[in-house]
């Protein structure tokens, strides 16, 4: 097992609301991400996505105890036309980018982990869609011009793309309760009541707006940051491609943090979607594209993406790095160069050369005993001008390079070591890290 980590900075996960206001259509999203041809019972609309092609594996997980013999079509259906009037967000959908490094097996077992985590901590079901890479064959077949006419072009970059699969997870607003007595024993037959489940309320993590004024009573169900929504999103997948790639022996790690919560000084980049980079092929001029190739640009200056990010570092430096640890940038950097030697150590390196040196004409002398004359004179005049600074030789009234060098030694020895001043309590300079 290596005893490096690198630090991978391409983690992505976009979360966004399905809205009524906004027309929106909890349907016609899962028609999108499963590729297939979804109707709605009550309006007549029709989402036909069955010629979209590139879905590797999909699947729909309930809530832990709560079975259902309807089908997506149908549970979707009754989600859309069963809503509360007073919920604008009918759903929440999302698109997370998927490691390269694991093969599609791996990736496949990595979400269906995650999605039955999240069921059995929000009490709701999802739905999940697995995509290949976006503009797969182009990709493709620019790789093998790059391998056939062997272009001056970053193959091992486009070799990651191709393996970037990513996920789409579609989640409905609310619960999702199995039916109890009462419910099954009442005359009025709720809407929201399915054959063995119902629709319960919003769960409140979802909106943290909307119970605002519940978060600034310091409730501790809302303060804990493990179960806030977002953060649940983001850092949860995260640790699961980690443990999965450790699992596999690999040494790439992610994080869903920032570089500033990382300790870093790095100019972070805008997140570009397939239409901007599509644009940009296609000749356009982007904002977006123009200020991420200005910060990327600016990255190459940076000593911390240089040393950080990218690079097989330490394991040690490597998951203080991942774990927020807040280091000086000057301590991190010195961590990776090798200790100056001292003035002993490199007086000792330039006597062991004078005396390689010495036994270097030994043999050459001895290697030339048939030479010319004046090869021979010219060798041990040479022998003979550096046999004066060479241990064991005759002493001259000056200090040899051997007294020298121990004299240098011992004054090291003695000299007291500088201590720190102490420094005020209001030192506007000093900082912790």
């Amino acid at each position: 097992m290596s005893d490096k980590i690198v630090i991978r900075n391409s983690y992505s996960h976009r979360v966004s609301t399905v809205k009524k206001s906004n027309g929106h259509s909890i349907l016609r999203i899962i028609a999108y991400i499963m590729a297939r041809k979804l109707e709605n019972n009550l309006t007549g609309n029709e989402h036909n996505f069955s010629h979209k092609s590139g879905v590797i594996n999909r699947g729909f997980f309930m809530p832990h105890g709560i079975k259902t013999e309807m089908n997506e079509e149908q549970f979707y259906n009754h989600i859309e036309n069963n809503s509360h009037a007073s919920t604008n967000i009918i759903a929440y959908s999302s698109i997370l980018a998927l490691p390269p490094e694991l093969s599609q097996e791996e990736q496949i077992k990595v979400v269906e982990k995650f999605c039955e985590d999240f069921t059995e901590q929000y009490g709701t079901c999802i739905s999940y869609a697995i995509h290949e890479a976006d503009n797969l064959k182009r990709k493709k077949a620019r790789l093998e011009e790059i391998e056939k006419y062997n272009l001056p072009e970053d193959k091992e970059d486009l070799q990651l793309q191709i393996q970037n699969n990513h996920v789409h997870f579609v989640i409905p607003y609310c619960k999702i309760e199995a039916l109890t007595e009462q419910d099954l024993k009442s005359k009025r037959k709720k809407k929201s009541h399915a054959d063995t489940f119902k629709l319960g309320s919003q769960v409140k993590d979802f909106n943290p707006i909307k119970y605002g004024s519940e978060i600034k009573k310091d409730k501790p169900d809302l303060m804990n940051i493990e179960q806030n929504f977002l953060q649940y999103m983001r850092q949860k997948p995260c640790d699961l491609f980690n443990s999965a790639l450790e699992k596999n022996n690999r040494i790439e790690r992610y994080t869903h943090k920032s570089y500033k919560d990382l300790g870093l000084q790095i100019s972070a980049t805008v997140h570009e979607g397939e239409m901007v980079k599509s644009r940009v092929a296609q000749g356009k001029k982007m904002d977006v594209h123009e200020y991420n190739k200005q910060q990327k640009a600016k990255q190459q200056t940076e000593s911390d993406y240089l040393n950080f990010i990218n690079v097989p570092l330490p394991k040690e430096l490597a998951y203080k790095i991942l774990s927020g640890e807040k280091l000086a940038e000057k301590e991190l950097l010195d961590s990776l160069k090798p200790q100056p030697k001292s003035d002993y150590e490199q007086a000792q390196e330039l006597l062991n050369q004078i005396n390689n040196a010495h036994q270097l004409i030994d043999n050459k002398l001895a290697d030339h005993e048939h030479e010319p004359l004046d090869l021979r004179e010219k060798l041990d005049k040479l022998k003979e001008s550096n046999s004066n600074n060479a241990p064991g030789a005759t002493p001259e009234p000056q200090e040899t390079l051997s007294q020298k060098l121990e004299l240098l030694k011992q004054k090291q020895t003695e000299q007291p070591k500088p201590t720190a001043e102490p420094k005020d309590d209001n030192d506007n300079e000093y900082s912790p890290f």
